[in-house]
């Protein structure tokens, strides 16, 4: 049975969502269910539920982001480059592997993306330009990143129906952590010049798909779903139903705590 905006306001409030927080919100659709109206009025019931006082955020990256094709050395033909877009904020479509919620999300009145065409983040509410501005390249998910923001505007993470390995603040918990041998990538992004031309950029960032070598594997876990299940199982956030999806919210600071502590604990200088 599909649920209202109202029944999702309801359920978000009774999970532990109050009006004025700021929420960083993964979603997954399949999970949650038949919503009246679709996932524009999910949209709606988010900014509802922590109203105009509060804030949400996602990270939506970018359709167009060249991470894979220009990783580590690898190179574009002069082709190729001339035709790739820059990344331009004001009408970057979000990267499709981040939830297909995203989509609706940035066509909020009043949203706000970051500059990093990798690691953009969207935001809505009352802080939406403080969480995402300025985000430079360089640090992606790391301190002076949107997700440094979110924590001093004491954030809490919301999964509605989404995985633990959805976590993006575990991120960085690993920027964070005091731990020896963390992995570094280099990719080349595409920026709007001043004239409206591209500019082509080199970045350096933590590797945020393998940060130490164990969780490099193929097919295994990474570190933050491991890390996420490890806090889901002491019984620190709170959990209920939203639609038709288990849902979970978090609190922002404490599990990156737990995640600098429990990376430290495994790899940190003995």
């Amino acid at each position: 049975m599909a649920v209202s905006r109202g029944d999702l306001v309801r359920q978000l409030h009774d999970l532990g969502i109050a009006p004025g927080d700021t929420i960083m919100v993964h979603a997954s659709l399949r999970a949650l269910g038949p919503v009246v109206g679709g996932p524009a009025e999910l949209a709606a019931a988010l900014c509802e539920a922590v109203g105009p006082k509060g804030s949400l955020l996602a990270v939506v990256s970018w359709e167009h982001s060249p991470y894979d094709e220009t990783l580590n050395g690898r190179q574009l033909s002069p082709a190729e480059r001339d035709a790739w877009p820059a990344f331009d904020p004001a009408n970057a479509a979000p990267h499709p592997s981040f939830g297909a919620l995203n989509r609706f999300l940035v066509q909020l009145p009043g949203s706000r993306r970051s500059g990093h065409p990798d690691a953009s983040f969207w935001a809505w509410g009352a802080a939406a330009a403080d969480l995402v501005t300025p985000h430079e390249l360089g640090s992606g998910l790391a301190p002076d990143s949107p997700l440094e923001r979110f924590l001093a505007h004491d954030g809490k993470v919301l999964l509605l129906g989404a995985p633990p390995d959805s976590v993006t603040v575990l991120h960085y918990a690993e920027a964070l952590a005091d731990i020896p041998n963390k992995r570094r990538v280099c990719y080349a992004v595409p920026l709007l010049g001043p004239d409206g031309g591209t500019v082509w950029r080199e970045v350096e960032e933590l590797d945020t798909n393998g940060i130490h070598d164990c969780y490099a594997g193929p097919g295994a876990p990474d570190s933050i779903e491991l890390m996420a299940r490890a806090y889901l199982e002491q019984g620190r956030h709170k959990a209920g139903r939203v639609g038709s999806a288990q849902c979970q919210l978090i609190d922002a600071s404490d599990i990156v705590r737990f995640g600098v502590q429990w990376l430290e604990a495994r790899h940190g200088a003995r």
